[in-house]
């Protein structure tokens, strides 16, 4: 059954490590939206660094980067086209032989963190043994079949709600003191701070409202 996976990874060889390690605040996330040219082996990334010419240099100086080329801006920040050497290692090679496909990726830490939509868990094993083999950090960080993953019918929620609402949760939005921030909810999801917040309280709206609303309203008038 098809599974998505949230994964956390690091590797001296993986994409963009020197870049990783020499700009410990920058931010960047692989450009899901355009299309990897699979015979030049291309892929796009925005970049958040507050430097444009320091990103350049680290790039220049990154073992893992064969070419890089700045592409026009996406959203108003800086896209770049880059093409890795043979050498470096890209799980997402890995996950694509697997018949999976990443629906996001971000730079977290030291590493990477990226989230796949796989055929099943036997795949996931093969991903990891890879890992292993490299010798990659690489931890799982959660695994949800998507039949349960999008359905919707027995709360009236939408998938995408479901799945920030899920989040939120299980990574502690809603603890005192709060463990996760909604910024890192929308980095996480890739989409916009405002976004999220309206996904949130829509999200939360619907849940009231299949609540017995009533008896809350009547409990409220009773104080």
């Amino acid at each position: 059954m098809p599974i998505i996976t949230r994964v956390y990874f690091s590797h001296p060889r993986m994409a963009l490590a020197h870049v990783i390690e020499s700009l410990p605040h920058a931010k960047i996330r692989a450009l899901q939206e355009v299309s990897t040219d699979p015979t030049h082996n291309m892929h796009y990334f925005v970049v958040d660094t507050g430097s444009t010419q320091r990103f350049e240099e680290s790039v220049e100086s990154d073992h893992t980067v064969a070419t890089a080329q700045w592409v026009p801006s996406y959203e108003n920040q800086p896209v770049y086209r880059i093409e890795f050497t043979p050498d470096t290692l890209l799980l997402g090679s890995v996950v694509t032989e697997e018949n999976g496909f990443a629906l996001n990726a971000y730079r977290h830490g030291d590493g990477w963190i990226e989230r796949w939509q796989l055929p099943d868990q036997k795949s996931l094993q093969k991903i990891w043994n890879f890992a292993d083999q490299k010798s990659f950090a690489f931890e799982i960080f959660a695994i949800q079949q998507v039949s349960n993953y999008g359905e919707s019918k027995h709360n009236g929620l939408t998938e995408k709600q479901q799945e920030l609402l899920a989040i939120a949760y299980r990574d502690g939005y809603f603890d005192k003191p709060r463990e996760m921030t909604l910024e890192e909810i929308a980095e996480e999801l890739d989409i916009s701070t405002s976004a999220a917040s309206g996904r949130l309280r829509r999200g939360m709206k619907k849940l009231i409202e299949l609540s017995d609303i009533d008896a809350l309203i009547r409990s409220v008038s009773d104080e």
